[in-house]
């Protein structure tokens, strides 16, 4: 009940921030119209474009992430409270974990609701498993990408001025998409066209093809190991982007608010 409580103290104070909230809203319901199948994942009973949904929420909400949470990390140290939190009868731990769950669900809130929105919808044309599906793809695919774009912008608030760690954010986050995601392939005219990779868990699970733009690319698919290798770097590199986020925080000197 405690880290509850801590989370829901944690989530209004996310909540407070509607122009990023807002935004992500708008991103997720941009998500919903991207697709390389007939119809809305909503409008189908096809698990793998309910997949492609989860993927494009990975991809463009966690632009607004990358902005919400320069304060993660600091807020403590920027508002002079963090004597007093240290003091709390609460282990640091569940603290930073409260924090990071309750910032995460109020932005991610859009998203998930896109999420089940859809599943709903195929649920009503006959995919009777949509909600077990978006509940894995959430846990596997959206949440994972959320929480890297939150560490991200947690280590740049860390260091910056909050106007110039929301920049900084956003543009790493797009250096993550363009290392991970966007691949570029030869065209037979000599250039470079770039493709959307699909993530390894909806192609393990649900059948993506390797590549979204691109069903007849011949791109060997990720196994099993691989898809749960790379969630497992992903939760890593958060973590550690967190922990070293914290850590910078507690030995800077902030202009307190």
């Amino acid at each position: 009940m405690r880290f509850l409580a801590l989370a829901r103290t944690h989530f209004r104070l996310a909540a407070r921030q509607r122009a990023l909230w807002i935004v992500s809203l708008g991103l997720a319901l941009l998500s919903v119209t991207i697709t390389v199948n007939p119809g809305l994942s909503f409008e189908t009973d096809n698990p793998a474009a309910l997949a492609l949904t989860a993927q494009m929420l990975a991809l463009m909400p966690p632009v607004a992430y990358a902005a919400a949470f320069t304060d993660l990390a600091s807020e403590s140290e920027r508002l002079g409270i963090s004597e007093i939190e240290a003091s709390a009868p609460v282990p640091p731990f569940e603290l930073v974990a409260a924090r990071v769950a309750g910032a995460l669900a109020a932005m991610a809130l859009p998203s998930v609701g896109v999420l089940l929105f859809c599943a709903g919808g195929q649920m009503l044309h006959g995919n009777v498993w949509a909600l077990l599906q978006a509940a894995v793809l959430l846990a596997g695919v959206v949440l994972p990408a959320a929480l890297v774009a939150a560490a991200l912008s947690a280590f740049a608030g860390s260091l910056l001025p909050r106007a110039l760690a929301r920049i900084a954010a956003i543009v790493a986050w797009f250096g993550v998409l363009f290392l991970g995601v966007f691949v570029p392939t030869p065209t037979a005219g000599g250039g470079l066209r770039v493709h959307i990779a699909a993530d390894p868990v909806a192609q393990v699970l649900f059948g993506s093809t390797p590549l979204l733009d691109s069903p007849e690319s011949a791109v060997t698919a990720a196994t099993p190991l691989e898809a749960i290798a790379l969630l497992a770097l992903k939760l890593a590199a958060a973590v550690a982007l967190l922990v070293a986020a914290g850590a910078i925080a507690r030995k800077r000197t902030y202009r307190r608010r």
